[in-house]
């Protein structure tokens, strides 16, 4: 792998896109709201109504909005990005909005028993099945990201077949996998972010780093439902420019 990534401008439509979704997650757009129309965004960001349009498409194709013909586009009724975090989480789209090609490849899925430190983790008894997954995001072909997912079986059973959740790439993205797969909101993260350099972690061939003294920033995470029972814990090893990514969390005032 070579030297650190180049700090490279969003596009227009990226940045558009990225003002769009963070008013949509902060209530400026509610569920159900009409968007201004295109010419009207065109004419507030000073750019052309095709470039309003590519960003309006990506927001479609996410399913955070609708387009109701000769009416306007609306956001959706249960936006995936209700919860403010999803935002910060998208990988491949936080990827994308800084000017790179996002790439994902999942390395491993498979069920496993809760042992104790798993039983603890999850809440769950001792034995019990728990989905692990490892996967890697990439920035123009550069690994960044090593993620190590485990998801309690009771979060899927009612939903998806066990051989459904073992399929390449199921679980993406993640929190929409929780929202509309799971019927189930992740509502807040318990995170713990320490330093390691690579010779302390344990990872695969395929992320490779450059020696063993590379710095990286493990942030472990637990998130909970509405219910504050956790539906999954998450290992997340982030490499190079991969922390500007997603180690911001949103604190909501006590």
């Amino acid at each position: 792998m070579g030297g650190d990534l180049p700090i490279r401008q969003p596009s227009l439509s990226d940045q558009i896109y990225e003002i769009i979704l963070k008013e949509i997650s902060e209530g400026t757009f509610p569920p159900g709201s009409k968007l201004p129309s295109e010419n009207e965004l065109a004419k507030r960001f000073g750019v052309s109504r095709p470039t309003v349009r590519a960003a309006f498409n990506r927001l479609v194709e996410m399913g955070y909005v609708r387009k109701r013909r000769g009416v306007g586009t609306f956001v959706a009724n249960s936006p995936s990005i209700a919860n403010p975090l999803y935002h910060s989480f998208d990988i491949k789209e936080r990827i994308h909005a800084r000017g790179y090609t996002s790439g994902f490849k999942q390395l491993n899925a498979q069920i496993v028993q809760a042992d104790e430190w798993l039983s603890e983790k999850l809440d769950v008894p001792q034995g019990s099945k728990v989905l692990n997954i490892k996967k890697i995001f990439t920035a123009d072909d550069t690994p960044i990201i090593y993620f190590i997912n485990y998801i309690p079986e009771w979060v899927y059973e009612n939903c998806l077949s066990e051989e459904d959740v073992l399929e390449p790439g199921v679980t993406e993205p993640f929190f929409i996998f929780f929202a509309q797969e799971c019927n189930k909101e992740i509502e807040y993260l318990a995170s713990v972010i320490t330093p390691h350099t690579a010779k302390e972690c344990d990872l695969p061939d395929e992320f490779s780093i450059n020696g063993p003294n590379t710095p990286l920033l493990v942030v472990e995470d637990i998130g909970y439902d509405n219910n504050d029972s956790p539906i999954v814990f998450s290992i997340e090893h982030l490499a190079k420019e991969a922390s500007n990514f997603h180690v911001l969390r949103r604190v909501e005032n006590i």
